[in-house]
C-alpha cells in the first residue's frame, strides 16, 4: 500500500488530489468491492498524521447501504440485536439499512462476541440509526435527494443523486463526547470527527467515518469531497472479471465515476480559485489598509517621537532648573530650551537682578545666535510692543509682527535696530512669581507664521518652571548671604602676631544655605605666645552656630588663663558637657613660643595637625589624639616639638581633606604632598592648596589656618638674655645690673630705669617664696620688651591692697604701673611671672 503521508491538521486542496490518486491506486487490485472498502480503510488509518507524521486516527469505519433482503444473516441478525426492538419482526425486504463493511481500529462495542468480527447493521431511517451514528445518519440525509421519477423516495428511504457527495466534521469537543461518548474520547484522545460519503454505481450509498486526535481546520470537510469521489472510484472493483462478464458495467461505472471526480475537482479548484480571488482582493484591500496604517503609523510615530523629545526635555530642563542654583547658568538653560521647544530662529531672556545695594537692573542671555550680534543694541525699552511682557500682562503671539499697528510707533528707531536680525514670526512670555515680573522671553524668526498655539504653550511652561527657579535661587541667594555674614559675625577677626605669618580661610560648603559650626581661632599670650586653635562642632544651622560661638568664648577665656593645651581641651570637654549633650565636637589646640621655637599642641577627636620644617618635611601631629569634646570626663595628653625658623604649621577641619569620591586618608597624603611641595607667599600658598583639594566643590564648611616663622636674615644672639640665679638676696642687685647693661647695649637706655625696677620686683619675690634657683629671661622683640621670672614656688602675685603701715604687696602695684602687660603662667616645676615694656 506504500507509506503516503497526509498532515490532517494542514490539508490544502493539491495534498487532497494527491490523497485521492494515492487512494485509487491503492485499491486498484481489489477483487471485490469489500476488499476495496477495507483497503480504504486501511489507507485512511495509516496514511493521516499530524505535523510530526505521527499516526492521528485511532478509528475508520466504512459503511454501504443495502437493502434489508440483500444482506447476510450475520448482519440481519446483527441488526435485529440493534433495533432493540423485539418481538417486533424484522423489515420489510426492501428497507434500506446501514451496514459496516470495512473498519480499522478497534471500537469493543461493535465486536461480535461469537466471532470477534465487527458488525453493524441499522435501516437507515430508524430511531436507532439516528441515536447510535447521528453523523452517518446526517451525512446520508444530505446524500439523498427526494422527487424524480429516477430519484423518488423509496420505500426503505432516500434514493442518492448521481453525483452529489458530501463531508462533515465536527470539532467542538463537547459535542463529540456527547455523540460517542466520554470514555471512547478519553480513551483515543478525540479532538474531532470527519463523515465523507456518496453514491455508489448501484443506487446504494457508501460513508466514511473517521475520528481524529488532531482538532481540524474549517475547511477540511469540503476539501474532502474530492477524496470522497475517490473513494467511491476505488470502491468499484478492478480486479478479474467473473465468468460470463462482459466487462463493460465496471467500464462505464469507472468513467462515470472518473466523469464525477473531474467534476468534484473542477467545483473544488472553482470554489478554491474564488476563494483565492476573494483572498486577493481581501489582501489587495488589506495592502492598503496596511500601507495607509503604515504610513499613519509613521506619522504618528513621528508625533510621538517629537512628544517624546518635547518631554523628555521638558523633564530635563525641569530638572536642570531645580537644581541649578547659579542665576547666569539657570536663565542660560532656560532660554536655551525654550528656543529649541518652540523652534525660534534665536531667542533671548531679560531678567531682572537687584544689587547689593538693592539697585535693579536688567540682564540678558542669548539663544541660537552669540551673543556678540546683539551687543551694539541698547537693552528693549517698554515700547508698545513690549510693555505687554515686561509688565507681565500676558504673552504676545504674532504671525508678523512687521504687520502689527504697534510696531515701528516709538523712536528712535521705528522698529528694530539698523542691522538687528530680521524677525516677522514673534512670541514674547513674561515670567512672573507671585504678581512680580521677574524677566521674560523672546523668540525670533525671519519667516511669518512660525509659531503655533502649541509652541505658546511649551514657552508658557519653561517659563512656569523659569519662574519657580528663578525665585529658588533667589532665595538660595539671599539665604546663603545670610548664613554667610552669621558665619562672619560669628568667627574672629585674627590679630597679626609679631614674629609670625598668617593665613586663615572659612569657606562654606558649594551647597546649602545653613551656617556651619566650624572655626578657627588665634589669641596672643602673656610672655609672647600665641593660642592656636581649629575645630568643628558637628552638624547645622543656627544651634550649630551658637555653640561653636560658645566654646570658641570659652576657649578664648581659658587661653588667657594660660592653661596649658591639655587643660584647656579638658574644661571645653565640660563645657561640651554641659552645653549641648549629644553634639560632638572636636578641636585641636596648640600653643607656640616663637621666641624659644616651641610648640604644644593637644588634639580632641580633631583631624592632625600639620608641621612643615624649615627643610620641607611634613609630619602630621598625630601621636596623642584624645576623644572629641563632650563624650565624657576626659584627661588629655599634649606633645611639644621644636617650631623653628622656616617652619609652617596647618591647622584645618575635615572639609579640606575629605570627599565623597576620596577616603580620607588619601586625602590626607594629597596635603602631605602639597605641604612638602614648593613654598611661597603664604596666602597665595593657602589659595593653590584649596583649589587642589578641593577641585571647586565643597561638599562640606572648610575652615584652615595657616601660620608660618620666617627664617631671620640675621641671628642676633643678643636678643635674648638669660641667667640663673640662686634664691639669695644678693642675686637682686646682680639681676639689676644685667638689666641695665643689656638695655644700654640694645640701645634702650631711657628704658634702663623702668626694667630694673621690674627686675628688681619680681626677682625680689622669687627669692623671697621660693627659696630655690630661679632664672631670669630678657627678650627683645620688634616694639616690646619682655622680662620673664621662673621659679619653684606655686603662689601668684596679686593685686592686694596693703593696710596702714604695711609695706608688703607694693611692688606688684608698681609693676602694673609700669608695664603695659604682666602676668604669670603655670609650668612644670613652679610658673613664669612676666611683664612687657612697650618699646
Amino acid at each position: 500500500m506504500g507509506d503516503a503521508r497526509f498532515d490532517l491538521s494542514a490539508l490544502s486542496l493539491s495534498e487532497m488530489v494527491r490523497c485521492g490518486a494515492e487512494l485509487r491506486k491503492a485499491a486498484r487490485e481489489a477483487a471485490s468491492m469489500e476488499e476495496a472498502a477495507q483497503t480504504v480503510a486501511d489507507f485512511l488509518y495509516r496514511g493521516m498524521t499530524d505535523a510530526g507524521g505521527r499516526r492521528v486516527c485511532p478509528l475508520v469505519r466504512l459503511f454501504v447501504t443495502r437493502r434489508w433482503d440483500a444482506l447476510g444473516p450475520e448482519d440481519r441478525a446483527a441488526a435485529l440485536v440493534r433495533s432493540a426492538r423485539p418481538g417486533t419482526g424484522p423489515p420489510a425486504p426492501d428497507t434500506r439499512c446501514l451496514a459496516l463493511v470495512a473498519s480499522r481500529g478497534s471500537y469493543p462495542p461493535w465486536q461480535d462476541p461469537d466471532t470477534g468480527a465487527e458488525r453493524f447493521a441499522l435501516p437507515v431511517s430508524s430511531p436507532e440509526a439516528l441515536q447510535q451514528v447521528p453523523l452517518l445518519s446526517r451525512l446520508i440525509e444530505r446524500i439523498g435527494t427526494g422527487g424524480g421519477p429516477e430519484q423518488g423516495e423509496g420505500a426503505g428511504g432516500p434514493l442518492p443523486s448521481r453525483d452529489r457527495f458530501e463531508a462533515l466534521q465536527i470539532t467542538d469537543d463537547a459535542r463529540t463526547r456527547e455523540l460517542w461518548g466520554r470514555e471512547f474520547v478519553a480513551e483515543y484522545g478525540i479532538r474531532s470527527a470527519l463523515a465523507f460519503g456518496g453514491p455508489l454505481p448501484d443506487g446504494e450509498l457508501f460513508a466514511v467515518l473517521v475520528f481524529s486526535r488532531v482538532p481540524l481546520p474549517p475547511r477540511t470537510a469540503e476539501l474532502l469531497r474530492t477524496v470522497a469521489v475517490s473513494t467511491r472510484m476505488a470502491l468499484i472493483p478492478g480486479g478479474p472479471q467473473p465468468p460470463g462478464g462482459t466487462g463493460e458495467q465496471p467500464v462505464r461505472e469507472r468513467a462515470a465515476a472518473t466523469e464525477a471526480l473531474l467534476g468534484a475537482l473542477e467545483e473544488s479548484v472553482q470554489r478554491q480559485a474564488a476563494r483565492l480571488e476573494t483572498l486577493v482582493a481581501e489582501l489587495s484591500a488589506t495592502a492598503r489598509e496596511l500601507r495607509d496604517s503604515q504610513r499613519e503609523l509613521q506619522r504618528r510615530e513621528e508625533q510621538l517621537r517629537e512628544e517624546a523629545d518635547i518631554v523628555e526635555t521638558l523633564q530635563q530642563v525641569g530638572n536642570a532648573l531645580a537644581a541649578e542654583l547659579d542665576l547666569d547658568l539657570l536663565v542660560q538653560h532656560a532660554s536655551d530650551a525654550a528656543t529649541r521647544l518652540t523652534g525660534a530662529a534665536f531667542g533671548a531672556f531679560f531678567y531682572n537682578v537687584t544689587g547689593e545695594t538693592g539697585e535693579s537692573y536688567r540682564l540678558y542671555v542669548v539663544s541660537g545666535e552669540d551673543r556678540s550680534a546683539f551687543d551694539r543694541f541698547p537693552l528693549p525699552r517698554n515700547t508698545e510692543v513690549f510693555e505687554p511682557t515686561f509688565r507681565g500682562v500676558g504673552v504676545l503671539r504674532s504671525d508678523d509682527i512687521t504687520a502689527d499697528p504697534r510696531y515701528g510707533r516709538n523712536a528712535p528707531y521705528r522698529g528694530m535696530p539698523e542691522g538687528h536680525l530680521p524677525v516677522r514670526s514673534y512670541l514674547a512670555v513674561p515670567v512672573v512669581s507671585r504678581g512680580e515680573v521677574l524677566g521674560g522671553f523672546f523668540f525670533g524668526h525671519p519667516e511669518p507664521g512660525m509659531f503655533t498655539e502649541r509652541h505658546e504653550r511649551l514657552a508658557t511652561g519653561v517659563a512656569a518652571q523659569t519662574a519657580v527657579a528663578l525665585q529658588n535661587a533667589r532665595t538660595y541667594r539671599q539665604e546663603r548671604a545670610a548664613a554667610t555674614e552669621l558665619q562672619r559675625h560669628l568667627l574672629p577677626v585674627l590679630p597679626q602676631v609679631e614674629g609670625l605669618v598668617r593665613a586663615s580661610r572659612y569657606l562654606p560648603a558649594t551647597r546649602g544655605t545653613e551656617a556651619g559650626g566650624d572655626w578657627v581661632d588665634l589669641i596672643p599670650l602673656s610672655g609672647g605666645e600665641v593660642a592656636l586653635v581649629v575645630g568643628d562642632v558637628m552638624g547645622k544651622g543656627i544651634r550649630a552656630a551658637a555653640v561653636m560661638g560658645q566654646i570658641r568664648t570659652a576657649c578664648r577665656a581659658y587661653a588667657t588663663l594660660g592653661l596649658a593645651p591639655a587643660e584647656v581641651l579638658r574644661q571645653l570637654s565640660t563645657l561640651v558637657d554641659d552645653i549641648a549633650p549629644g553634639r560632638i565636637t572636636t578641636c585641636a589646640y596648640a600653643t607656640l613660643d616663637a621666641d624659644r621655637g616651641r610648640l604644644r599642641v593637644a588634639v580632641a577627636g580633631h583631624l592632625p595637625p600639620a608641621l612643615r620644617d624649615a627643610y620641607g618635611a611634613v609630619r602630621l601631629l598625630d601621636e596623642r589624639i584624645g576623644p572629641p569634646l563632650g563624650v565624657g570626663r576626659h584627661g588629655y595628653t599634649e606633645q611639644e616639638v621644636p617650631f623653628p625658623p622656616g617652619a609652617r604649621l596647618l591647622l584645618y577641619t575635615d572639609g579640606l581633606v575629605e570627599r565623597r569620591e576620596r577616603p580620607i586618608d588619601a586625602g590626607l597624603g594629597e596635603l602631605r604632598e602639597l605641604l612638602a611641595g614648593a613654598t611661597g607667599e603664604i596666602e597665595a600658598d593657602c589659595d593653590s592648596w584649596l583649589e587642589a583639594l578641593t577641585r571647586g566643590g565643597r561638599h562640606d564648611d572648610i575652615a584652615m589656618l595657616c601660620v608660618h616663622r620666617p627664617a631671620a636674615a640675621e641671628e642676633d644672639g643678643r636678643a635674648v638674655v638669660v641667667r640663673e640665679y640662686p634664691p639669695v638676696s644678693d642675686a637682686v642687685p646682680v639681676a639689676r645690673q644685667v638689666v641695665s647693661d643689656t638695655m644700654h647695649g640694645w640701645g634702650l637706655g631711657r628704658l634702663a630705669t623702668d626694667m630694673m625696677l621690674i627686675a628688681d620686683e619680681l626677682v625680689a619675690n622669687a627669692v623671697r617664696h621660693a627659696r630655690t634657683p630661679l632664672r631670669m629671661e630678657l627678650r627683645r622683640a620688634e616694639d616690646r620688651i619682655v622680662l620673664e621670672v621662673t621659679d619653684s614656688s606655686s603662689e601668684e602675685p596679686r593685686l592686694v591692697t596693703s593696710a596702714p603701715g604695711e609695706f608688703g604687696h607694693r611692688g606688684i602695684f608698681l609693676v602694673d604701673a609700669i608695664a603695659a602687660r604682666w602676668g604669670t603662667r603655670r609650668v612644670a616645676g613652679g610658673k613664669v611671672v612676666w611683664a612687657e615694656v612697650a618699646a
